[in-house]
């Protein structure tokens, strides 16, 4: 399981439910941000998928913008998928620009070693010893290369690029997010049994693959980011570094394979945590109850301060809003606290998460870090 799913019905989920009472005002307030913009939508008619694969996508794309980092998630899926050994994923990860001054002995396992504004962090996961290399790497690794090079001449981080940019990058991300998608459902989906399924694609085969309304629907939300003033908004919560510097930090780690943010901003003293989501109706109470409290948990799980959280909110992609609150007033908010010796009750709050937490890794074998 994960935080996620624990949040759609397992124990956390119920401690939520008893203990944030305070959850209904910090709801409303993501829905009364939306209002009044106009979002991006899709053409015509879509199926489920359609609405994961963008997400997935431009989930991706904010990602490289904010850090160019490794596509972690994707190589984990591409070996889980059995098209990579773990040797070629280390080693892929190894090439992206955050990891390339690693020493050779780190590189070997780059996958499991992550920046964080206080340093490197070593996820600790032994490393398997698969070495035997597979007919799809050769391709794969002249994509990612091809990939790299090409945001770093046309949008390194912190910019967007133009239109045509901004579409062959949507190529790329739809099937990279279908990698991830493996090591997220254990299964490989429509996009790569039909790439994978009987030969080894080509570079241009695969940067084909993606249906044109999505690419066209990825280059819209990369438009409203830019045009809402998301964009800057960005920039400005990490500090206004120069440009071409990196934002924060992609795919924050709090529990490994368990618990992992989107992207997060800051100048390595403060830090914003950002999850991003790309529906289009924001009334539903359930469902952004569940965000919120996702948003809380990692904040919560970081019991090392390695991410220096100090605000928390989501963007929303197609309405190109961005809604945030200070950490510890978000907290106070959704246990409906206030008043003297409210500090110390949210405190109590979150050891009594932190506990029920624990209990639920320990059951599926694992543990919080130290």
């Amino acid at each position: 399981m994960s935080l996620t799913t624990q949040l759609h019905g397992g124990e956390l989920a119920a401690w939520c439910a008893a203990r944030l009472v305070g959850t209904a005002a910090a709801v409303a307030k993501v829905d009364a941000a939306a209002r009044g913009h106009r979002p991006v939508r899709p053409v015509g008619q879509v199926d489920a998928h359609h609405w994961a694969e963008i997400g997935g996508a431009f989930g991706l794309r904010l990602a490289a913008l904010v850090e160019p980092s490794p596509a972690y998630y994707s190589l984990y899926g591409l070996v889980r998928a059995g098209l990579v050994s773990r040797k070629w994923a280390d080693e892929q990860a190894g090439e992206s620009p955050t990891h390339a001054g690693l020493l050779a002995g780190q590189r070997q396992r780059s996958l499991e070693l992550r920046p964080t504004p206080t340093g490197w962090r070593d996820l600790g996961e032994p490393v398997p010893t698969d070495v035997t290399s597979t007919p799809a790497e050769p391709v794969l690794a002249d994509l990612f290369d091809r990939t790299r090079r090409y945001l770093a001449e046309h949008a390194p981080p912190g910019q967007l690029g133009t239109p045509a940019v901004e579409a062959a990058l949507a190529r790329v991300f739809w099937l990279v997010s279908a990698f991830e998608d493996v090591y997220r459902t254990a299964q490989a989906g429509p996009p790569l049994v039909e790439l994978f399924g009987r030969s080894v694609p080509t570079v241009e085969a695969m940067r084909a693959a993606a249906p044109e309304p999505v690419v066209a629907e990825l280059v819209e939300l990369a438009r409203q980011l830019h045009t809402s003033g998301s964009l800057t908004a960005l920039r400005r919560l990490a500090g206004n570094p120069p440009a071409g510097q990196a934002l924060g930090h992609a795919a924050p780690v709090f529990v490994h394979h368990w618990a992992d943010g989107d992207v997060l901003l800051g100048d390595g003293r403060a830090s914003t945590l950002l999850d991003v989501k790309t529906v289009i109706r924001t009334d539903n109470v359930e469902r952004t109850a569940r965000w919120l409290w996702q948003l809380l948990g990692y904040a919560w799980l970081d019991t090392a301060d390695q991410w220096r959280i100090r605000t928390v909110g989501l963007y929303l992609a197609r309405h190109g809003v961005l809604v945030t609150w200070p950490a510890d007033e978000l907290a106070a908010q959704l246990l409906g606290e206030r008043g003297f010796g409210h500090r110390r009750r949210v405190a109590k709050a979150r050891g009594e998460f932190l506990a029920v937490a624990e209990r639920v890794l320990v059951a599926e074998g694992a543990r919080l870090p130290a």
